[in-house]
């Protein structure tokens, strides 16, 4: 085996040990969020956000009513 085929070789090996390494990482750190999710106490929403969640339902149960006399309409 040749110095060029070896060199080839190890990059080639050393590709594939990195990107295994950027895929271990990127594990690790998913991981690491999804436990720092679970053990924070949940805060209750602000009032704001309270208030667009009850507009949006509400634009939401309107919907249906709307679409279904459109429907009638045509």
């Amino acid at each position: 085996m040749s110095i060029s085929q070896i060199v080839i070789l190890g990059v080639i090996c050393g590709a594939f040990a990195l990107f295994a390494a950027v895929l271990a990482w990127g594990n690790y750190q998913t991981r690491k969020i999804s436990h720092n999710r679970a053990a924070k106490p949940q805060v209750a929403p602000s009032p704001g956000l309270q208030l667009l969640k009850s507009a949006a339902a509400a634009a939401s149960a309107r919907a249906p009513s709307l679409q279904a006399s459109a429907a009638s309409a045509k």
